[in-house]
């Protein structure tokens, strides 16, 4: 899959967080989006073997295998990041999913492009339904909020539902957005 480098370059990221078999399969498989915990310096990971880097961010998967998989975090203004570990949210736009290969190689199989559309590529999508944040009020109504990658001053913001609120537009099937500056926003908030 080719890699859109405008937005989605995993070498922007600052943080990685190294995954277990089961996550991956859960973002892969089910469209899974959310994210928490130990942190990884993306710069202190390059070179390391898939071994390395699940011990260094003390990763114990039960079905390890030859290769390990990375979703890179860039944060935004509402991610909590204490001390290396990063507070249950929703994976930022952006991030990717990179594959890294015993021999150390690497190679982006999907990326988050925000919660109106989810893993690009991937074979399930989940609703932006469980109170991840970002989350803003808008005009009275209440939506999953993402900023695009690399931005701060906007928000795009997800309707669940048979009618697209006025303004917004379909994604995929049920599912419908609309981006805002963040000074129109009523509230933004992290959960």
């Amino acid at each position: 899959m080719p890699n859109p480098k405008d937005v989605h370059d995993p070498d922007l990221a600052p943080w990685v967080a190294v995954l277990t078999t089961a996550q991956t399969s859960g973002i892969l498989g089910d469209g899974d989006d959310a994210i928490e915990g130990r942190l990884l310096a993306a710069a202190d990971t390059v070179g390391r073997t898939p071994a390395q880097l699940r011990a260094a961010a003390g990763v114990h998967d039960p079905e390890p295998r030859s290769f390990v998989d990375l979703v890179t975090v860039r944060p935004h203004p509402l991610t909590s990041i204490d001390d290396g570990v990063l507070a249950r949210t929703r994976v930022p736009n952006g991030s990717c999913l990179v594959r890294v290969d015993a021999d150390g190689s690497r190679r982006v199989l999907t990326y988050y492009d925000g919660p109106a559309y989810g893993w690009r590529n991937g074979r399930g999508y989940r609703d932006p339904v469980e109170p991840l944040g970002p989350w803003a009020r808008f005009a009275g109504g209440r939506y999953a909020a993402a900023f695009p990658a690399g931005e701060t001053d906007r928000v795009g913001l997800v309707a669940v539902g048979d009618d697209p609120p006025e303004g917004f537009a379909w994604t995929r099937p049920g599912i419908s957005q609309r981006y805002v500056d963040v000074a129109e926003l009523d509230e933004l908030t992290a959960r």
